[in-house]
Protein backbone atom coordinates (compact mmCIF):
# COMPACT_ATOMS: atom_id res chain seq x y z
CA UNK A 1 0.00 0.00 0.00
CA UNK A 2 2.76 2.80 -1.16
CA UNK A 3 2.00 6.13 -3.12
CA UNK A 4 4.95 7.15 -4.85
CA UNK A 5 4.86 11.06 -4.38
CA UNK A 6 4.05 13.77 -2.94
CA UNK A 7 2.48 17.28 -4.39
CA UNK A 8 4.92 20.13 -3.29
CA UNK A 9 3.38 23.06 -2.87
CA UNK A 10 6.44 25.30 -2.04
CA UNK A 11 10.04 23.88 -2.65
CA UNK A 12 13.43 25.61 -1.22
CA UNK A 13 11.76 28.89 -0.74
CA UNK A 14 12.41 31.14 2.24
CA UNK A 15 9.53 30.56 4.82
CA UNK A 16 6.22 32.42 3.93
CA UNK A 17 2.13 32.08 5.23
CA UNK A 18 1.07 29.02 4.18
CA UNK A 19 -0.50 29.19 0.50
CA UNK A 20 -3.79 27.17 1.86
CA UNK A 21 -6.41 26.95 4.58
CA UNK A 22 -6.67 22.98 5.57
CA UNK A 23 -10.55 22.61 6.48
CA UNK A 24 -9.62 20.08 9.20
CA UNK A 25 -7.80 21.24 12.61
CA UNK A 26 -3.90 20.65 12.42
CA UNK A 27 -1.52 19.22 14.39
CA UNK A 28 1.75 21.27 15.62
CA UNK A 29 4.60 19.28 17.02
CA UNK A 30 8.47 20.89 17.26
CA UNK A 31 11.06 17.80 17.41
CA UNK A 32 14.00 18.33 19.79
CA UNK A 33 17.38 19.62 18.13
CA UNK A 34 20.09 17.87 19.42
CA UNK A 35 24.04 18.39 19.70
CA UNK A 36 26.00 15.73 18.41
CA UNK A 37 28.26 15.52 15.46
CA UNK A 38 26.70 13.49 12.73
CA UNK A 39 28.59 11.15 9.88
CA UNK A 40 26.80 11.62 7.05
CA UNK A 41 27.73 11.11 3.37
CA UNK A 42 29.60 14.22 1.99
CA UNK A 43 31.11 15.56 4.87
CA UNK A 44 33.26 15.54 8.18
CA UNK A 45 36.89 14.01 7.86
CA UNK A 46 38.45 11.76 4.94
CA UNK A 47 40.48 8.43 5.56
CA UNK A 48 43.57 8.95 3.51
CA UNK A 49 44.45 6.17 1.41
CA UNK A 50 43.22 3.51 5.04
CA UNK A 51 45.58 5.54 6.76
CA UNK A 52 48.43 3.54 4.71
CA UNK A 53 48.39 0.68 6.76
CA UNK A 54 49.08 2.80 9.76
CA UNK A 55 45.53 4.00 10.97
CA UNK A 56 44.97 5.86 13.84
CA UNK A 57 43.12 4.45 16.71
CA UNK A 58 39.92 5.82 17.02
CA UNK A 59 39.68 7.74 19.54
CA UNK A 60 43.19 10.10 18.39
CA UNK A 61 41.39 10.54 14.72
CA UNK A 62 37.50 11.37 13.87
CA UNK A 63 35.41 8.82 12.69
CA UNK A 64 35.51 9.43 8.35
CA UNK A 65 33.03 9.46 6.23
CA UNK A 66 35.01 9.50 3.03
CA UNK A 67 37.72 7.46 2.08
CA UNK A 68 39.98 9.88 -0.20
CA UNK A 69 42.54 8.39 -2.48
CA UNK A 70 45.02 9.24 -4.57
CA UNK A 71 46.25 7.55 -8.25
CA UNK A 72 49.05 7.67 -10.48
CA UNK A 73 47.73 7.08 -14.00
CA UNK A 74 50.40 4.00 -14.60
CA UNK A 75 48.07 2.57 -11.34
CA UNK A 76 44.60 2.49 -13.41
CA UNK A 77 45.38 1.82 -17.19
CA UNK A 78 49.07 -0.19 -16.71
CA UNK A 79 48.57 -1.41 -19.98
CA UNK A 80 46.47 0.15 -22.18
CA UNK A 81 43.60 -0.32 -22.63
CA UNK A 82 43.00 -2.64 -19.18
CA UNK A 83 41.92 -0.31 -16.53
CA UNK A 84 42.26 -1.22 -13.38
CA UNK A 85 38.80 -1.24 -12.32
CA UNK A 86 38.33 -4.88 -10.12
CA UNK A 87 41.16 -2.60 -7.45
CA UNK A 88 38.98 0.58 -7.53
CA UNK A 89 35.77 -1.49 -7.22
CA UNK A 90 37.62 -3.42 -4.03
CA UNK A 91 38.60 -0.06 -2.46
CA UNK A 92 34.65 1.12 -2.35
CA UNK A 93 33.60 -2.21 -1.19
CA UNK A 94 36.44 -1.50 1.95
CA UNK A 95 35.16 1.89 2.06
CA UNK A 96 31.59 0.90 2.56
CA UNK A 97 32.54 -1.91 5.06
CA UNK A 98 33.65 1.28 6.73
CA UNK A 99 30.71 3.84 6.47
CA UNK A 100 32.97 5.44 3.87
CA UNK A 101 32.30 6.80 0.37
CA UNK A 102 35.26 7.03 -1.93
CA UNK A 103 36.56 10.25 -3.34
CA UNK A 104 39.80 10.42 -5.55
CA UNK A 105 41.88 12.18 -8.38
CA UNK A 106 43.80 10.76 -11.22
CA UNK A 107 47.52 12.11 -11.31
CA UNK A 108 49.89 11.61 -13.99
CA UNK A 109 52.85 13.07 -12.45
CA UNK A 110 53.75 11.49 -9.08
CA UNK A 111 55.81 8.36 -8.82
CA UNK A 112 55.09 6.27 -11.78
CA UNK A 113 52.63 8.48 -13.09
CA UNK A 114 51.73 8.39 -16.65
CA UNK A 115 52.29 4.44 -17.95
CA UNK A 116 55.38 3.89 -19.52
CA UNK A 117 53.80 2.16 -22.49
CA UNK A 118 52.33 5.93 -22.78
CA UNK A 119 55.73 7.05 -22.33
CA UNK A 120 57.00 5.10 -25.11
CA UNK A 121 55.11 6.11 -27.54
CA UNK A 122 56.66 9.09 -28.14
CA UNK A 123 55.31 11.57 -25.19
CA UNK A 124 58.43 13.39 -24.03
CA UNK A 125 58.89 13.82 -19.97
CA UNK A 126 61.04 14.91 -17.38
CA UNK A 127 62.46 13.18 -14.19
CA UNK A 128 61.72 15.74 -10.89
CA UNK A 129 62.12 15.27 -7.63
CA UNK A 130 59.17 12.58 -7.03
CA UNK A 131 57.78 11.73 -9.94
CA UNK A 132 57.95 11.94 -14.11
CA UNK A 133 56.51 15.18 -15.42
CA UNK A 134 55.03 13.97 -18.94
CA UNK A 135 54.26 16.91 -21.46
CA UNK A 136 50.90 17.30 -21.53
CA UNK A 137 50.87 19.57 -24.53
CA UNK A 138 51.51 16.14 -26.93
CA UNK A 139 48.52 15.16 -29.30
CA UNK A 140 49.21 11.31 -27.40
CA UNK A 141 48.81 11.93 -24.03
CA UNK A 142 45.47 14.18 -24.66
CA UNK A 143 43.94 11.55 -26.26
CA UNK A 144 44.73 8.91 -24.01
CA UNK A 145 43.99 10.56 -21.20
CA UNK A 146 41.07 11.13 -22.09
CA UNK A 147 39.53 7.84 -23.23
CA UNK A 148 41.39 6.70 -19.33
CA UNK A 149 38.89 9.91 -18.14
CA UNK A 150 36.04 8.82 -19.99
CA UNK A 151 36.51 4.94 -18.68
CA UNK A 152 36.20 5.83 -15.28
CA UNK A 153 33.54 7.95 -15.54
CA UNK A 154 31.78 5.90 -17.99
CA UNK A 155 32.16 3.02 -14.86
CA UNK A 156 31.81 5.78 -11.66
CA UNK A 157 30.49 8.97 -12.95
CA UNK A 158 26.54 8.13 -11.83
CA UNK A 159 27.29 6.31 -8.96
CA UNK A 160 26.23 6.71 -5.37
CA UNK A 161 29.24 5.16 -3.89
CA UNK A 162 31.53 8.58 -5.16
CA UNK A 163 31.56 10.88 -2.52
CA UNK A 164 33.42 13.32 -4.58
CA UNK A 165 36.39 13.94 -7.90
CA UNK A 166 38.67 16.04 -8.32
CA UNK A 167 39.74 17.94 -11.21
CA UNK A 168 43.34 16.28 -10.86
CA UNK A 169 45.60 15.26 -14.02
CA UNK A 170 47.62 18.43 -14.29
CA UNK A 171 51.30 19.15 -12.53
CA UNK A 172 53.16 18.24 -9.30
CA UNK A 173 50.25 15.71 -7.39
CA UNK A 174 47.68 16.59 -9.98
CA UNK A 175 47.79 19.63 -7.91
CA UNK A 176 48.22 22.42 -11.16
CA UNK A 177 51.49 23.18 -10.30
CA UNK A 178 55.71 22.56 -11.09
CA UNK A 179 56.40 22.59 -7.77
CA UNK A 180 57.75 19.31 -7.61
CA UNK A 181 60.58 20.22 -10.22
CA UNK A 182 64.17 21.96 -9.15
CA UNK A 183 64.49 25.36 -10.21
CA UNK A 184 66.75 24.13 -13.06
CA UNK A 185 63.81 21.96 -14.22
CA UNK A 186 61.49 24.56 -13.86
CA UNK A 187 61.55 25.60 -17.48
CA UNK A 188 61.61 22.14 -19.21
CA UNK A 189 58.23 21.70 -16.89
CA UNK A 190 56.66 24.71 -17.85
CA UNK A 191 56.98 24.12 -21.55
CA UNK A 192 55.36 20.50 -20.75
CA UNK A 193 52.78 22.41 -18.67
CA UNK A 194 49.34 22.11 -20.86
CA UNK A 195 48.09 25.79 -22.68
CA UNK A 196 45.03 27.39 -21.24
CA UNK A 197 43.21 26.03 -24.08
CA UNK A 198 44.30 22.14 -22.79
CA UNK A 199 43.67 23.06 -19.39
CA UNK A 200 40.02 24.06 -20.70
CA UNK A 201 39.90 20.81 -22.56
CA UNK A 202 40.98 18.47 -19.47
CA UNK A 203 38.22 19.99 -17.16
CA UNK A 204 35.72 19.86 -19.79
CA UNK A 205 36.73 16.01 -19.74
CA UNK A 206 35.78 15.62 -16.29
CA UNK A 207 32.38 17.59 -16.47
CA UNK A 208 31.30 15.39 -19.42
CA UNK A 209 32.38 11.90 -17.89
CA UNK A 210 31.27 12.44 -14.28
CA UNK A 211 27.48 14.11 -14.88
CA UNK A 212 26.98 13.36 -11.49
CA UNK A 213 29.23 13.54 -8.95
CA UNK A 214 30.65 16.66 -7.46
CA UNK A 215 33.71 18.06 -9.06
CA UNK A 216 35.77 19.94 -6.95
CA UNK A 217 38.37 22.34 -8.79
CA UNK A 218 42.16 22.55 -7.51
CA UNK A 219 43.42 25.73 -6.08
CA UNK A 220 45.99 26.31 -9.05
CA UNK A 221 44.04 25.19 -11.74
CA UNK A 222 40.93 26.13 -13.84
CA UNK A 223 39.22 27.11 -10.80
CA UNK A 224 37.06 30.03 -12.03
CA UNK A 225 35.90 27.73 -15.31
CA UNK A 226 35.17 24.91 -12.68
CA UNK A 227 33.31 27.09 -10.68
CA UNK A 228 31.10 28.73 -13.38
CA UNK A 229 30.20 25.12 -14.55
CA UNK A 230 29.03 23.70 -10.85
CA UNK A 231 32.37 22.50 -9.45
CA UNK A 232 33.36 22.98 -5.99
CA UNK A 233 36.74 24.27 -4.84
CA UNK A 234 40.04 22.84 -2.99
CA UNK A 235 42.89 23.74 -1.50
CA UNK A 236 46.22 21.29 -0.55
CA UNK A 237 47.69 23.11 1.98
CA UNK A 238 44.88 24.01 4.61
CA UNK A 239 46.10 25.51 8.23
CA UNK A 240 49.13 27.38 6.30
CA UNK A 241 49.95 30.22 8.27
CA UNK A 242 53.44 30.01 7.90
CA UNK A 243 54.56 26.67 7.43
CA UNK A 244 57.08 27.04 4.72
CA UNK A 245 58.40 30.83 5.21
CA UNK A 246 56.73 33.51 7.61
CA UNK A 247 56.39 36.55 5.26
CA UNK A 248 53.91 33.91 2.80
CA UNK A 249 51.10 31.41 3.47
CA UNK A 250 48.34 29.59 1.55
CA UNK A 251 45.46 30.79 3.88
CA UNK A 252 46.14 34.62 3.46
CA UNK A 253 47.95 35.18 0.01
CA UNK A 254 46.81 32.19 -2.06
CA UNK A 255 43.25 31.19 -1.12
CA UNK A 256 41.88 34.25 0.03
CA UNK A 257 42.64 36.68 -2.81
CA UNK A 258 40.97 34.33 -5.40
CA UNK A 259 38.20 33.76 -2.89
CA UNK A 260 37.51 37.53 -3.66
CA UNK A 261 36.00 36.69 -7.12
CA UNK A 262 32.22 36.19 -6.77
CA UNK A 263 32.30 33.64 -9.06
CA UNK A 264 35.23 31.76 -6.66
CA UNK A 265 33.85 32.77 -3.57
CA UNK A 266 30.13 31.47 -4.16
CA UNK A 267 31.26 28.06 -5.89
CA UNK A 268 30.28 26.62 -2.36
CA UNK A 269 26.45 27.50 -3.11
CA UNK A 270 26.88 24.40 -6.52
CA UNK A 271 29.76 22.01 -5.18
CA UNK A 272 31.35 21.20 -2.39
CA UNK A 273 34.52 23.09 -0.77
CA UNK A 274 37.42 20.34 -0.17
CA UNK A 275 40.87 21.16 1.87
CA UNK A 276 43.72 18.57 2.53
CA UNK A 277 46.25 19.63 5.70
CA UNK A 278 49.34 21.34 5.18
CA UNK A 279 51.68 18.81 6.97
CA UNK A 280 49.20 17.22 9.77
CA UNK A 281 48.00 19.07 12.79
CA UNK A 282 50.48 18.07 15.41
CA UNK A 283 52.70 20.38 13.01
CA UNK A 284 50.34 23.51 14.02
CA UNK A 285 50.21 22.62 17.48
CA UNK A 286 54.33 22.83 16.97
CA UNK A 287 54.87 25.74 15.10
CA UNK A 288 52.43 27.61 17.54
CA UNK A 289 49.52 27.82 14.76
CA UNK A 290 45.92 29.19 16.40
CA UNK A 291 43.56 26.33 15.57
CA UNK A 292 40.74 28.54 16.45
CA UNK A 293 41.59 30.49 13.74
CA UNK A 294 42.13 28.00 11.49
CA UNK A 295 38.69 26.03 11.82
CA UNK A 296 36.67 29.21 12.00
CA UNK A 297 38.08 30.01 8.74
CA UNK A 298 37.21 26.66 7.33
CA UNK A 299 33.80 27.34 8.56
CA UNK A 300 33.65 30.63 7.27
CA UNK A 301 34.91 29.25 3.57
CA UNK A 302 31.85 26.67 3.61
CA UNK A 303 33.93 23.14 3.87
CA UNK A 304 32.33 20.01 3.84
CA UNK A 305 35.32 17.96 4.06
CA UNK A 306 38.38 17.84 5.89
CA UNK A 307 41.48 15.48 4.66
CA UNK A 308 43.72 15.41 7.76
CA UNK A 309 45.93 13.33 6.13
CA UNK A 310 44.74 10.00 9.00
CA UNK A 311 47.41 11.50 11.22
CA UNK A 312 46.60 12.24 14.58
CA UNK A 313 44.60 14.90 16.06
CA UNK A 314 46.63 16.56 19.35
CA UNK A 315 44.99 15.84 22.30
CA UNK A 316 44.69 19.03 23.25
CA UNK A 317 42.55 20.05 20.28
CA UNK A 318 40.23 17.37 20.29
CA UNK A 319 37.09 18.69 21.88
CA UNK A 320 37.77 21.84 19.52
CA UNK A 321 37.94 19.71 16.47
CA UNK A 322 34.94 17.25 17.93
CA UNK A 323 33.03 21.06 18.18
CA UNK A 324 34.21 21.64 14.50
CA UNK A 325 32.22 18.59 12.94
CA UNK A 326 29.30 19.93 14.87
CA UNK A 327 29.11 22.72 11.99
CA UNK A 328 30.99 21.99 8.75
CA UNK A 329 29.16 20.32 5.89
CA UNK A 330 25.33 20.48 6.11
CA UNK A 331 23.17 19.59 9.02
CA UNK A 332 19.46 19.40 8.99
CA UNK A 333 17.01 20.89 11.47
CA UNK A 334 13.36 20.02 11.44
CA UNK A 335 12.43 22.63 13.27
CA UNK A 336 8.32 22.08 12.97
CA UNK A 337 5.93 19.80 11.90
CA UNK A 338 1.90 20.27 11.40
CA UNK A 339 -0.93 18.00 9.76
CA UNK A 340 -4.33 17.11 9.53
CA UNK A 341 -5.57 15.66 13.30
CA UNK A 342 -7.90 13.55 10.75
CA UNK A 343 -7.71 12.36 7.30
CA UNK A 344 -9.88 9.81 5.10
CA UNK A 345 -8.14 6.96 3.30
CA UNK A 346 -8.24 7.94 -0.56
CA UNK A 347 -8.41 11.58 0.64
CA UNK A 348 -5.35 14.06 0.96
CA UNK A 349 -3.17 14.66 4.07
CA UNK A 350 -1.74 18.26 4.73
CA UNK A 351 1.59 18.16 5.52
CA UNK A 352 3.99 20.95 6.57
CA UNK A 353 7.16 21.10 7.71
CA UNK A 354 9.77 24.11 8.43
CA UNK A 355 13.12 23.27 8.25
CA UNK A 356 16.69 25.03 9.05
CA UNK A 357 19.99 23.84 7.50
CA UNK A 358 22.06 25.14 10.60
CA UNK A 359 25.94 23.45 8.70
CA UNK A 360 28.09 25.80 6.61
CA UNK A 361 26.84 24.17 3.27
CA UNK A 362 24.01 22.91 1.46
CA UNK A 363 23.61 19.37 0.64
CA UNK A 364 25.33 18.17 -3.28
CA UNK A 365 23.63 15.45 -4.01
CA UNK A 366 20.04 15.07 -5.23
CA UNK A 367 18.52 13.07 -1.93
CA UNK A 368 15.00 13.47 -1.65
CA UNK A 369 12.88 14.04 1.51
CA UNK A 370 9.80 11.53 1.96
CA UNK A 371 7.38 10.94 4.67
CA UNK A 372 5.45 7.47 5.67
CA UNK A 373 2.61 6.07 7.30
CA UNK A 374 3.58 3.06 9.89
CA UNK A 375 1.00 1.47 11.64
CA UNK A 376 1.34 -0.24 15.38
CA UNK A 377 2.56 -3.53 13.70
CA UNK A 378 5.72 -1.65 12.25
CA UNK A 379 4.22 -2.36 8.78
CA UNK A 380 4.83 0.76 6.26
CA UNK A 381 1.45 1.40 4.60
CA UNK A 382 2.57 4.25 2.85
CA UNK A 383 5.31 6.44 1.35
CA UNK A 384 5.57 9.66 -0.23
CA UNK A 385 8.54 11.55 -1.72
CA UNK A 386 8.66 15.61 -1.41
CA UNK A 387 9.58 17.73 -4.76
CA UNK A 388 11.42 19.90 -1.64
CA UNK A 389 14.90 20.36 -3.97
CA UNK A 390 17.28 19.90 -0.80
CA UNK A 391 20.28 21.36 -2.66
CA UNK A 392 18.70 24.53 -2.52
CA UNK A 393 18.74 24.46 1.29
CA UNK A 394 21.70 27.07 1.86
CA UNK A 395 22.47 27.82 5.44
CA UNK A 396 20.98 30.39 7.12
CA UNK A 397 17.55 30.82 6.09
CA UNK A 398 14.13 28.79 6.94
CA UNK A 399 12.09 26.32 4.48
CA UNK A 400 9.12 25.61 4.75
CA UNK A 401 7.77 22.56 2.78
CA UNK A 402 3.78 21.85 2.04
CA UNK A 403 2.92 18.64 0.53
CA UNK A 404 -0.74 17.01 0.10
CA UNK A 405 -0.10 13.58 -0.58
CA UNK A 406 -3.48 11.55 -1.35
CA UNK A 407 -3.85 8.34 1.73
CA UNK A 408 -4.03 5.17 -0.57
CA UNK A 409 -7.97 4.23 -0.49
CA UNK A 410 -7.40 0.39 1.08
CA UNK A 411 -5.34 1.45 4.54
CA UNK A 412 -7.56 0.79 7.22
CA UNK A 413 -9.54 3.05 9.33
CA UNK A 414 -7.16 3.47 12.29
CA UNK A 415 -4.02 5.89 13.70
CA UNK A 416 -0.86 5.98 12.51
CA UNK A 417 3.05 7.23 12.99
CA UNK A 418 3.72 9.88 10.28
CA UNK A 419 7.71 8.92 9.64
CA UNK A 420 10.22 11.48 8.03
CA UNK A 421 14.04 10.91 6.63
CA UNK A 422 16.65 11.57 3.96
CA UNK A 423 16.79 8.75 1.66
CA UNK A 424 19.64 7.85 -0.36
CA UNK A 425 19.64 8.67 -4.43
CA UNK A 426 17.21 5.63 -5.43
CA UNK A 427 14.72 6.65 -2.82
CA UNK A 428 14.36 3.33 -1.23
CA UNK A 429 16.86 3.97 2.52
CA UNK A 430 17.37 6.45 4.34
CA UNK A 431 20.56 7.76 4.17
CA UNK A 432 20.88 11.12 6.22
CA UNK A 433 20.89 11.71 9.88
CA UNK A 434 18.88 15.09 11.38
CA UNK A 435 19.98 16.98 14.10
CA UNK A 436 16.36 16.05 15.82
CA UNK A 437 15.75 13.33 18.43
CA UNK A 438 14.12 9.99 18.10
CA UNK A 439 15.65 8.35 15.20
CA UNK A 440 14.94 4.69 14.79
CA UNK A 441 17.13 2.25 14.37
CA UNK A 442 15.93 2.17 10.64
CA UNK A 443 16.90 5.84 10.05
CA UNK A 444 13.69 7.13 10.12
CA UNK A 445 12.35 10.18 12.75
CA UNK A 446 9.02 9.44 14.12
CA UNK A 447 7.33 12.86 14.04
CA UNK A 448 3.55 12.82 14.98
CA UNK A 449 0.49 10.81 14.99
CA UNK A 450 -2.65 10.65 12.40
CA UNK A 451 -5.94 9.43 12.29
CA UNK A 452 -7.09 7.64 9.49
CA UNK A 453 -10.76 7.54 9.18
CA UNK A 454 -12.81 5.09 6.42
Amino acid sequence: MLSAAAGCVTDGERLRAASFEPSAPMVTVTPVEIDEVLYNPGMGFADFHFGFGHPPPADRYPRSTVAYFRWSWADLEPAEGHYAFDFVDRIIEQAKAKGERLAFRIVAEYEQGSPRWLLEKGVASIKETDGIFPDYNNPLFLEYHEKLIKAFGERYGASPEIDHVDIGSVGCWGEWNTACCLPEQRPQCQAFFPSEGNQLRITDWYFRYFPQVPLVSLHGGQLKYGAERGAGWRGDCFGDYGYFTPTWNHMEHAYAPVLRDPVIGEAWKRGPVQFEVCGVMQDWQDKGFDIDRILQQGLDWHLSVLNAKSAPVPEAWRSKVEQFLKKMGYRLVLREFSHQAEARAGGPLVLQSRWENVGVAPVYRPWPLAYRLRNESEQVMAQWTSGADLKRWLPGEPYLVEETPAIPPDVPAGVYHIDVAVLDEAGRLPLVDLAIAGRRADRWYPISRVMVRE
